[in-house]
């Protein structure tokens, strides 16, 4: 093979007059280059030279070292807009200009590259040069080191010139394909968007076909991320193409890869008649698995081209099978025998792009521009002032204005819009969009703006290729929808791909968690476009790996529900998923699966899959839809079963179908297990664990010991598992167990976990390590002074910054326990209550640092059948400061309640601990002949009296004939009950407020049993106005008395039915006169309400707001941030997350009950604060897992009008502690 060197030397004479054309390009692209710092005279005119001569060839080496040409070329540095159609022209001549000189500059931008480094680089081309992966970036528009979303396209470049290119640097033709197709696909950073970018070149299609049997072999070698991207690659390949590649798509669309079948899938379905062969072989050749995927797939193909006897064929291949997984696929299809095409059919729109210029809407469009120059003005006039502040503090920074809007440009966007398509989209980054969001919106909605007008004049602004899913410019979009019902998703989905964007982009954008397109669109608007693009939507339901930090699979799921019917290649995806080992992702997949007809029997079948896992996950999905009809096939299952978790999964289940399971727990078959198992040795994660000091545990029911290797066999069972959720099997073993010893294990097992898990650095590492943190502050604080005026220490000699650091890491945890989780898994099957109080301290400490343990102790807690087990789990889910954590409380709680068949408020009310007093407020603490009192007094203190019914201030020492043990055990009991009212009281507190605002309804019966009956909340709903509610009215108002009686406000005696609806009231359902007299009533009792709950007036939304997603009645109410923080704080809000940069934006607080959090937007303070102005935007309301932006765009008209008016109230308290209103806000809050 000839060098490269040796091709340019012996390349032909360039095309003069073609090479002639494209030195006009040339000429303007090295324009100023020797002007540049660093470059010299005449290196443009040597550049050109060797371009189109081959000499002088030191010009390579001069832009290797070089970098104003690697910045000239826009190697280094991102291409303004407006340069992008030049580049397109630039390479439309280069192609016509003879592959010497194409070569030639491939090589240039290969060397000017060099300072990027070959990490740059994505493709692993046979030869290992990059000049074609330098050439195809540069042609995108795209810097050598850099990426930019979204990626511009292919500028002038083809297949056949860069086949032409190869060939001139003596490569075989298909060098490329063979690079791409080769490269493993975690080659570095660059591989995963260089390599597909390689399918925008013109003709790509072409050069595969040409190629193909270079491409075949490469096709099923590599990983599975690897094989996925050559599937991308062959998507824009020709029906041709597909079909001679048949045997390895079919292949590759039944392994047991779930990312390569989606991906491979739909390109075998287009080369269905080449396929189908291939597919009829593998349902008769290969594994269960592959056969059972061949023949679904094969089935799939007859219907889509409407072969009833291909069809057929399927399913007799299916019956003939042995593997009850593979039969299972006949119940599957009669399932889906329902017509869905049917049901599921939907018009393809068509969009007028062409737009008549009326008077309206040309007065719109004047109006549209002056509003955004208003904008440009303004922030000039905004970074003018910030400039001069900066001047006056020493800065020395370059103030940057944005130029005013081009005076041609309106009259070019009233040109496009008459244009009959898009091609003359005249985008050349007139000004950034942001300044045109509130604009367009307002635009939006005025007379004779449609869809295309809208998109058209958004490309206006930018040409960028995601412009109509900016956030800037979705809300203008929603706005439109609302006001005339379209563009549907389906439209919007051609709109957005006429701007360059993809359906993939227009479906993510749509389930982002924030700024969202068509987050209130009608069901009717949405699944046409999920319809439309099926095969798209199998594959994103198929790759929550795929999913980025936008991305809400909860909105996925919800999108799917938006059809008609399922369709079944939609639901074969959804069954796959809720079946796999994902766990984060099934959950959502089961419950998209809830309205599925035949559901039950696909579950059912999977009870015989090969996969461990799936059986497991079959038998919980069985529990969970209560379908007791699958008994007869879990005993079956489970008399055969060998695999821990999944027989622990089946006993789980026909528990709770009422089956007795101990038939299948044989203690002496669990001793002989034991004996085997601990044989091969324990596994080296739990060396740590202290065995020789496990607590003595007996049976329960003959008092025996249980022998220590059962012990340690269910620990190591339990270990491998890792879950802290214990299955039935050894929740079952540990209910066998004697109370005293089985609680004592759990205790033992938990506090050594939690030992180990943040066992402390030796201190001598920590004192090295304290000596290092020390000079670090030191030298930062002589060399930069400015950045530590605040600092406790500063000035303060090395010694005492060393004794600072010891503490913090003498506390520094060794390591993690976190491999070793499935022990507590033995915690949740047997300690009690005594496990709350390490727990709470655990999560208080380490919340920052050790998320994945917190969530394995609130599992943990889930499953602890304790009063303050639950309450702990339900108080880190109410208001504990890590949403992460609040979010798996909440998860936890929810299934918690599922299992007993409770709601979750339900289950918050009958868990309720009363820290040992019995209604009447009484606790006694037996001595053994004599016991002694502990009475809950109104304020919640504790008074003792002796057995003769005295008053005494602390529990006496035994006397020689007491009980010594049940004397110190009743101490214990009062010091835990002291401890645990202070927290019932704070958090019952909030759980009633909490109730206020989301309009909580109790049945009375429930209430009396479980409020107005317990010792501790009994005092609490004393202090509160209740009221009876019938279709949604208040019918009587009344207050619980001390003796359990219920009055009204005149003291008369009130009477309800035990099925009567109650809640606590509000002004909003009680008239003023009845408020005021409340109000009286508690002032003459002296009854001091647990919160304010009448009195402070009601927030109605004005008209109109209902579909409003804030209330920003207080917006530009300026505030100091500690002042609005100690407000906030003190309302029971929490600080919200932090986002880029360090910065918070929100204070939030959470109603979980409701699926709600309540946020206060203002415009920001940074991490760590500081006390500075700051101005209030709006109150706005979030769903699970929301936050600040388009995930907080509840609609008001969805939230409790009490929970609207408490949250307004909030904000206007806040707002009172700052200075009112300021025009200038946004000025005065600029940081």
């Amino acid at each position: 093979m000839r060098s490269a060197a040796v091709q340019e030397q012996q390349a032909a004479p360039p095309d003069h007059d073609n090479a002639a054309a494209w030195l006009v390009h040339l000429r303007r692209a090295l324009e100023g280059l020797d002007q540049r710092p660093g470059a010299r005279a005449g290196l443009a005119a040597d550049i050109e030279s060797y371009l189109l001569r081959g000499e002088p060839r030191a010009v390579l080496g001069e832009a290797a070292w070089l970098s104003p040409v690697s910045s000239q070329l826009h190697l280094d540095v991102d291409r303004e807009e407006a340069g992008r159609d030049e580049l397109g022209r630039f390479y439309q001549a280069l192609c016509q200009a003879g592959s010497a000189t194409g070569l030639r500059w491939a090589h240039l931008l290969e060397s000017a590259g060099t300072d990027a480094g070959v990490e740059c680089y994505g493709i692993v081309m046979p030869d290992g040069s990059h000049w074609a992966e330098a050439l195809m970036t540069h042609a995108r528009g795209l810097i050598c080191r850099g990426l930019r979303w979204p990626t511009p396209a292919m500028r002038g470049l083809s297949a056949a010139g860069v086949e032409g290119l190869l060939t001139e640097a003596g490569l075989a033709a298909d060098a490329l394909l063979l690079g791409v197709f080769g490269t493993p696909a975690e080659h570095n950073f660059h591989t995963g968007h260089r390599v597909p970018g390689v399918t925008e070149l013109e003709g790509y299609a072409d050069y595969v076909q040409r190629h193909v049997e270079s491409v075949r072999p490469l096709l099923d070698a590599g990983d599975t991320k690897r094989r996925v991207m050559s599937m991308e690659l062959l998507r824009p390949c020709g029906d041709a193409t597909l079909a001679s590649l048949a045997p390895e798509l079919a292949g590759l669309a039944t392994c047991g890869s779930k990312q390569v079948r989606v991906a491979a899938e739909p390109l075998a379905r287009r080369a269905a008649i080449a396929v189908s062969p291939e597919l009829v072989r593998l349902a008769t050749s290969g594994k269960p698995d592959q056969r059972l995927h061949a023949l679904r797939l094969l089935r799939q193909v007859g219907a889509d081209r409407g072969d009833a006897a291909l069809m057929e064929q399927a399913r007799g291949l299916a019956a003939a099978d042995k593997a009850a997984t593979v039969q299972a696929l006949l119940g599957e299809w009669e399932s889906a025998a329902v017509p869905h095409s049917d049901a599921c059919a939907y018009t393809m729109p068509v969009i007028g792009w062409s737009t008549a210029l009326t008077p309206e809407l040309d007065a719109a469009l004047e109006a549209l521009w002056a509003s955004i120059g208003e904008r440009i003005v303004l922030r000039n006039q905004e970074r003018t002032e910030w400039h001069a502040k900066s001047a006056a503090r020493g800065h020395n920074w370059k103030l940057e204005l944005e130029p005013p809007l081009p005076a041609s440009s309106l009259e070019r966007l009233r040109a496009y819009l008459a244009e009959a398509g898009i091609a003359g989209r005249p985008g050349a980054g007139i000004c950034e969009l942001h300044f045109s969001s509130d604009a367009l919106a307002t635009f939006a909605v005025q007379p004779g703006v449609t869809p295309a007008v809208l998109a058209k004049t958004a490309m206006t602004f930018t040409e960028k290729r995601d412009v109509l899913l900016n956030s800037n410019v979705t809300p203008a979009f929603d706005a439109l929808y609302r006001a005339t019902g379209h563009p549907t998703l389906l439209e919007y989905q051609l709109l957005a791909e006429g701007a360059g964007s993809t359906a993939r982009d227009v479906l993510d954008n749509y389930c982002a968690g924030w700024c969202a397109v068509g987050a209130n669109m009608a069901a009717e608007d949405v699944w046409p476009f999920l319809a439309h693009n099926r095969d798209l939507l199998v594959q994103r339901i198929l790759s929550p790996g795929d999913d980025d930090y936008r991305f809400e699979r909860r909105k996925l799921y919800a999108a799917l529900k938006t059809f008609p019917v399922l369709p079944p290649q939609v639901a074969d995806a959804l069954f796959e998923l809720a079946l796999s080992s994902l766990k984060s992702a099934r959950p959502g997949a089961q419950e998209a699966l809830d309205g599925f007809p035949g559901k039950e029997a696909r579950i059912t079948a999977a009870l015989a899959s090969g996969k461990a896992e799936v059986r497991a996950v079959a038998a919980q999905w069985l529990m969970r839809l209560g379908h007791s009809a699958a008994v007869p096939q879990l005993e079956a299952a489970v008399a055969k079963e060998k695999h821990d978790l999944a027989k622990g999964a089946m006993l789980d289940a026909l528990q709770r179908f009422g089956q007795p399971v101990e038939k299948y727990l044989d203690r002496a078959a669990l001793l002989k297990e034991a004996g085997k198992t601990l044989e091969k040795g324990i596994h080296k994660d739990l060396a740590w664990f202290p065995w020789e000091h496990l607590p003595a545990v007996a049976w329960a029911d003959n008092s025996t010991a249980v022998p220590h290797e059962v012990l340690k066999l269910l620990l190591v069972q339990a270990f491998k598992q890792k879950s802290p959720e214990p299955n039935a099997v050894l929740r079952k073993f540990c209910v066998m167990f004697a109370p005293q010893g089985r609680e004592a294990l759990g205790q033992f097992v938990l506090e050594a976990w939690l030992e180990e898990d943040v066992r402390p650095i030796p201190a001598s590492v920590a004192a090295e390590l304290a000596a290092s943190d020390g000079a670090t502050l030191l030298h930062g604080m002589q060399n930069w002074p400015q950045y530590y005026e605040n600092h406790p220490l500063l000035g303060r000699p090395l010694p005492d910054l060393v004794a600072s650091a010891l503490p913090r890491r003498l506390r520094q945890p060794a390591g993690s326990a976190i491999a070793s989780k499935g022990l507590l898994a033995i915690a949740s099957a047997c300690a009690g209550g005594r496990a709350a109080a390490p727990v709470a301290a655990y999560l208080k400490q380490w919340y920052g640092t050790r998320a994945a343990h917190g969530k394995a102790l609130i599992a943990m807690l889930a499953w602890i059948d304790h009063p303050g087990a639950t309450q702990l789990m339900l108080s880190v889910g109410n208001r504990f400061r890590t949403r992460s954590f609040q979010e798996e409380a909440t998860l936890q709680a929810e299934a918690l309640a599922e299992r007993k068949g409770w709601t979750l408020s339900e289950l918050a009310d009958r868990t309720i601990p009363a820290g040992g007093f019995d209604e009447h407020g009484v606790l006694e603490l037996s001595y053994g002949e004599r016991a002694f009192t502990a009475r809950l007094m109104p304020d919640f203190k504790v008074e003792l009296f002796n057995p003769e019914g005295k008053a005494i201030g602390a529990l006496p020492e035994p006397r020689a004939d007491d009980d010594a043990a049940l004397a110190k055990e009743s101490k214990a009991a009062l010091s835990a009950a002291k401890k645990e009212i202070k927290g019932i009281v704070k958090l019952q507190g909030e759980r009633l407020y909490e109730a206020l605002c989301t309009e909580r309804d109790w049945a009375f019966e429930d209430w009396q049993q479980y409020l107005n009956q317990h010792a501790i909340v009994r005092r609490l709903i004393q202090r509160l106005v209740w009221v009876e509610m019938q279709d949604g009215v208040a019918v009587r108002s009344f207050r619980p008395l001390d003796d359990g009686t219920l009055t009204d406000r005149d003291d008369n005696p009130v009477s309800l039915a035990p099925a009567a609806r109650i809640r606590v009231a509000h002004d909003s359902c009680l008239p003023a006169e009845e408020v005021a007299g409340w109000l009286q009533h508690m002032a003459d009792y002296e009854v001091a309400p647990l919160f304010q709950q009448l009195g402070k007036g009601v927030y109605s939304l004005p008209q109109g707001q209902q579909d409003a997603t804030g209330i920003e009645d207080h917006k530009g109410h300026m505030i100091e941030t500690f002042a609005l923080r100690n407000r906030a704080l003190k309302l029971g809000y929490t600080r919200g997350a932090a986002e880029d940069g360090g910065w918070f934006y929100v204070y939030e607080k959470r109603f979980p009950t409701q699926g709600v959090t309540a946020l206060i937007e203002f415009t920001g303070n940074g991490l760590p604060e500081e006390n500075r102005k700051v101005a209030l935007l709006k109150v706005a309301f979030a769903g699970p897992g929301g936050g600040r932006g388009g995930a907080a765009g509840l609609p008001l008209s969805s939230i409790p009008k009490v929970l609207i008016s408490e949250c307004y109230n909030d904000m206007r308290l806040i707002a009172s502690d700052g200075s009112g209103f300021h025009a200038d806000w946004q000025s005065l809050s600029n940081y």
